[in-house]
Order: C-alpha cells, then structure tokens, then sequence
C-alpha cells in the first residue's frame, strides 16, 4: 500500500476538488437515503391518517411540510449527483495530467542511459494504461471509502434513536459488507489483479514491437507466426479477465445478499418491536426503508477492494522508472560555460556496469576548439560511447572530460547542450511540418534564418516542389520524406542551432552517393569555424577533417 500512499500524497495540489467530490458524493447519498426513508414514512402516515378517525373527524394530517421536502430531497440529489460527477472527473483528469507531468520530468535525466534499459512498448504502457489505473485510488477507494465510513455512521446513529436492536444488527451487516466483503475479495483477486497489469503491459509491448517490423515480419513471412503468438497472449489476458469478472460478480451477489438478510432481519425486529408498543405503523415503514437503501454506500466497495491491486501494480511500475537513479547528477552549485571550447579526455575508462568488459580503456585525447577530427572503426568498438561521453549522456568510471579546462561534472546539463550540434545515423523527425521541425533546433528564427538553412542544406528544390511548402506535413517519424531528405532536414537543424561543437554520428550511414556527397559539402562549409567530432567506419568525408584516428577494442590510436 506505499505505493498507493506515495501517489496519494502527489493529489495534495488538488485536495479542494477533492475534497469537492467527497462532499458531494456524500450530500448525494445522504439525500438519497433520507429520500426513500421519508418517502416509506410519508407514504405509511399519510395512509394511516386517511383510516384514523377520532370522534367523527378525520385525524388531521400536515401532507405539505413532507411532500415538499421530499421535492427538495430529490432535487438536492439529482443536483449533487450531476455536481459530483463533474468536481470528481475534473479532479481527477487535472491529477492524472499533473501525474503525467510529474513522470516526464522524472524521464529527462533517464536520458538516454537509463531509458535505453526499457523497451518502447513497456514505457508508454507505463505513461498511458498504468498511470490512467491510478484514477481508482480517488474514484473507486478513497472517495467511496470516506463517503461509506461518514454515511454508515450518520445511518447508524439515526437508527439508534428509533430502534437501538435494528441499529446494531444493521450496523453488523453493514460491517460485513463494507469491511469483510472488501478484504476476502482483495485477498482473492489480488493474484489477478496483478497479472492483468502486467499482461495488459506485455500485451501492449508485443503489439509495439509487431507494428514496429510489420515490413519485415511480412518480408520474412514471419507474420503468421508472431500473430498466432499475439493470439494466444490475448487468450491468456481474457481468460484472466474473465475469472476476475466472475470473483465480481460473486462479490455483488454476496454484497446483496447481506443487504436482502439485513432488511429481513429489520423488517423481523420492527414488527416485534411494534407489536409491543415501541415503534409507531410509520416508523416500522422508516426503519426498513433506511436498513434496505443504507447499502447503496458499501456496493462499491467490494469491487475496488479487488482491483486495488491492480492499482498498486500499476503504481509500483510507475515508481519503478521514475525512482531510477539516472546516469549522471546534477552539480549543486553549476558553474557557467567556459569561454572556449577545447574538449580533452584524460584517462578515461569506462564500462556500462561492473558485469561487462570495458568499453573504453585508458583514453586520451585533446581536440583543440575549431579542430576537426574522424573516429573510425568497426560497430561496437567504442566511438559511440565516445560520443556520448564527450556530451555527457555518461561519466566516466575512471579519467575526467573536460569543456575549456573545465570539467563536465561541474556544468550543468542544459548549458552543456547549447554547446553541442548533433547529427546521429537514425535523424528522428516528429510527426508536424518540415517548418515546425527546424524551428525545433531555433524557435525564435526568423524566415530570413529559416530560408538561410535551407540555402546552405540543399533543400531549396526540394521544398518548391511541395505544394504546401514549409508547412507541408512530414507524417510519423517522417515517412512522408525521404531518407535523404529527412537528413537534409535535419542538417538544417543543425545549421539553425549554430553551436561550436558539432557532433556527427555516422552522418551519411544508410545515403546514396550523390546525397552523401551533397551533406558531406554542406557540412564543411558551414562548420569551417566549429569543432567536428565525426565517427564513421566509411571513407567518405575524411578529406575534410584535421586528424583521423582508429578506435579497436575500446582503445584510441591515431591513424593518420
């Protein structure tokens, strides 16, 4: 349950919508309780008025006072019962937005390290189905929890002025439904609360990972295959779903069942206790009417006790990444970014964990600032790492980097950025305009800087044959463009950025000859005053830079 009281404690910035939805809940069933409870007396004393006679007059009987607050009864509830509906759900989506605020600000410094960890499937999972699980703790515990522990008791205590036996045994059965009921479901369901979570969650990630290589799959003819698995794992969720259903639907007939004995034992208690005197004809109609409505506040009870560990998975999972530790701290007391650029790497070994070889080895390396340098070798052999070093995406195990003698430790991760210009092998564009994914490297450039990028990446002629030019849509990660395109787009990223670091992660990977050459052209002459750091294992492109040097093993030697 820590989990659930952690996220609990995230609701504080909306208790009063809270705390709105409480209390209307709680209007709305008292209304309705005191409704049907004063309707059975109206209706019996209003009855029993018309036979009563005394000395030849009808015995007079007040039928406006009761008609009228059975009017306002039901309106109060009809209005309370619309209020609550519209304070609970706004409390909750403006929790559940908060919440997936609150997530995306514990994911940026899992950026990329830690992320890299997780499959995509799993972590939007956990961003969309397991944080919109967390709603029931609100909706579906808290508040019909509190509204049934504050009604139970108002039912009780009013009872027990008229008849102290019917209140006890009411208070009983209440008891049974609302604590025991609850507890004996939860201890039954929990084993499949837990596993549809995580089902749902597997359930999600196989879908991502078929959508993702359908072109493959279906290349391979590998489709049936994974389908038929996909098949069975659906088999598996409903079947889960379906024994859950049945423990509910248990629940309520046993929750019924108890409301059903408890008016029986009620209606039993008032015609003894009527048949002696001690209550009224009216009171008899009361009393029962209250014991049979006062369970509408323990039905749901049952149901949320079950599923709460549902919940608590899907708040555990939700923990799990964002309590990570990520793979670099912040410095306390950030200081600010050196005048000059020149990158040196002293010493520096480092592996991903204690459990894996070394990546690294004892580096050493000085890249003078406008220097321009090629790291070579084959996959795997470390220049990556490298990279993501220089950038500090890592720090390193042993040795220091270090940004104008300064090292990267000390500076903060946002002003290090402004420092860096990355180009990578896979260019991401997001799903919006070819305009609105330049202005991403520069929201505030102008259309002379925007024109100017496009000039200098070679995307002129490409971008006037669109009919609707810049704003022309370049669809899910870009599939509307292509590959070369898609490059040259991010090449003009590049340019509007204008940092005096450029990082080029296999830069022409997966382009033809000509489109190789064009960006290899654009990139040497608008970095003639930046540093380069480019990683590569193809030939083209080394014409241009200072020094080049070989990466083997995790180890850096010059090669030319």
């Amino acid at each position: 349950m820590k989990d659930g009281w952690f996220f609990l404690k995230l609701f504080k910035p909306y208790s009063a919508w809270l705390l709105g939805g409480i209390v209307l809940s709680l209007i709305t069933s008292l209304a309705a309780i005191v409704l049907l409870t004063l309707s059975g007396w109206f209706i019996s004393a209003s009855a029993l008025a018309g036979l009563m006679v005394v000395d030849g007059q009808v015995l007079a009987f007040n039928f406006m006072l009761p008609a009228a607050q059975i009017r306002a009864l039901a309106i109060t509830r009809t209005l309370g019962r619309y209020g609550e509906r519209l304070v609970t759900h706004e409390a909750t989506f403006r929790v559940l937005a908060e919440l997936r605020s609150w997530f995306f600000q514990h994911l940026i410094p899992l950026v990329p390290g830690r992320l890299a960890l997780l499959r995509s499937g799993d972590l939007l999972s956990r961003m969309t189905a397991d944080i919109d699980a967390l709603d029931a703790l609100y909706l579906r515990l808290v508040a019909p929890l509190t509204v049934a522990i504050i009604g139970g008791v108002a039912v009780t205590v009013f009872l027990a002025a008229y008849a102290p036996v019917i209140s006890l045994t009411n208070g009983l059965f209440l008891l049974a439904a609302g604590v025991v009921v609850p507890w004996l479901f939860n201890r039954l369901g929990r084993e499949g609360a837990e596993r549809i979570t995580v089902l749902m969650a597997n359930y999600r990630i196989r879908q991502v990972d078929t959508l993702q290589g359908l072109a493959d799959l279906m290349a391979n003819q590998a489709y049936e295959r994974f389908s038929a698995f996909l098949s069975r794992f659906s088999e598996r969720l409903i079947h889960t779903q379906r024994q859950n259903n049945r423990l509910t639907a248990i629940s309520s007939a046993l929750t019924f069942l108890l409301a059903q004995l408890s008016v029986l034992v009620a209606l039993v208690l008032a015609a003894v206790l009527f048949a002696n005197g001690v209550l009224a004809g009216p009171e008899v109609a009361l009393v029962v009417f209250c014991v049979l409505v006062a369970f509408e506040l323990v039905t749901p009870l049952a149901m949320a006790m079950q599923m709460l560990a549902k919940t608590l998975t899907a708040a555990g999972r939700i923990r799990q990444v964002a309590e990570m530790t990520p793979t670099i701290q912040q410095p306390v007391q950030a200081l600010s970014l050196p005048e000059e650029f020149a990158l040196q790497v002293s010493g520096v070994s480092f592996r991903y964990s204690e459990q894996q070889d070394w990546v690294l080895k004892d580096l050493n390396l000085m890249i003078p600032q406008g220097y321009k340098i090629a790291i070579v070798g084959a996959s795997g052999s470390g220049k990556t790492t490298l990279l993501h070093l220089l950038m500090r995406y890592y720090d390193p195990e042993l040795g220091q980097v270090s940004l104008g003698g300064q090292s990267l430790i000390s500076v903060g991760s946002d002003p290090l950025m402004s420092c860096f210009g990355v180009l990578s092998q896979r260019t991401q564009l997001f799903a919006a305009s070819i305009k609105e994914n330049l202005l991403l490297a520069k929201p505030t450039a102008t259309d002379l800087e925007l024109a100017a990028a496009i000039k200098a990446t070679g995307l002129e002629k490409f971008i006037s044959y669109l009919p609707e030019g810049l704003e022309t849509w370049v669809g899910e990660s870009g599939v509307k463009v292509s590959g070369g395109e898609a490059r040259r787009i991010a090449l003009a990223r590049l340019y509007l950025k204008d940092a005096p670091i450029l990082i080029l992660d296999e830069p022409t990977e997966g382009l033809d000859a000509e489109t190789e050459r064009d960006v290899l052209q654009a990139l040497s002459h608008f970095s003639v005053h930046k540093t380069v750091i480019m990683v590569t294992h193809r030939e083209a492109g080394l014409g241009w830079v200072d020094e080049v040097y070989r990466m083997e093993g995790g180890v850096l030697s010059h090669s030319r």
